[in-house]
């Protein structure tokens, strides 16, 4: 008998679930580089991840404005992990976005503070400065809840972008940043490559591609 565990499945998640998917993201990144520099480190951990999922809220509210999908993986109906997307033909300009996300900018000043505020737009325009120019996906925010990490649900999520993007001839693969060192390591066994380095707000941040298989 095969006592293997079943592999995790990949679901869309609907906008219902944006609550819950903003508040298991804001805890899975309490302690990333990128969201300490924006949020604040002088504060303790509930009130950091109360103030990244705020951040997540506005993030998610641009995604499906735009149509773009949100994904994860369940557990009892929970969500356990999930990945905000991008199609990306051709990276918009800061500008762009920051107009198209003018009515975000209240509920973005609450969630992390004007400062914080002004941290997350200066970080915005240098990762858009920094996107692929060719057509990719691009995997915007990956993170599993703490009580659901060590079960193999990110790299489900990752198998699922890799298999859509081999599926698609127009897309040159799939594309992120990380803040955090010892995750290049985890995307390099999953088949993505640094393809360069930067330091948005003086933190210092990987580029990496997975070229489409």
């Amino acid at each position: 008998m095969d006592n293997q565990p079943a592999r995790p499945e990949v679901a869309l998640l609907f906008p219902g679930q944006d609550r819950e998917v903003a508040a298991a993201l804001g805890r899975a990144f309490i302690n990333d580089p990128l969201f300490l520099a924006i949020v604040g480190p002088n504060f303790d951990e509930t009130e950091r991840a109360r103030r990244s999922a705020g951040l997540f809220g506005v993030m998610l509210a641009g995604t499906r404005r735009h149509g773009q999908p949100v994904v994860g993986v369940l557990d009892n109906g929970r969500v356990a992990g999930a990945a905000i997307i991008e199609q990306v033909a051709r990276p918009p300009s800061s500008l762009a976005v920051v107009l198209e996300g003018v009515a975000q900018v209240p509920a973005l000043i609450s969630a992390v503070g004007f400062d914080g505020f002004r941290r997350a737009v200066a970080a915005l325009d240098v990762l858009l400065k920094n996107r692929p120019p060719e057509p990719h996906l691009y995997l915007n925010v990956l993170g599993v809840d703490p009580p659901f990490q060590r079960r193999h649900f990110g790299i489900a999520i990752l198998d699922y972008l890799r298999d859509q993007t081999r599926q698609r001839p127009d897309l040159a693969g799939v594309y992120l940043e990380t803040a955090t060192e010892a995750n290049v390591a985890y995307y390099t066994r999953c088949g993505y490559r640094v393809i360069g380095e930067f330091a948005p707000i003086g933190v210092r941040m990987w580029r990496m591609m997975q070229p489409r298989a």
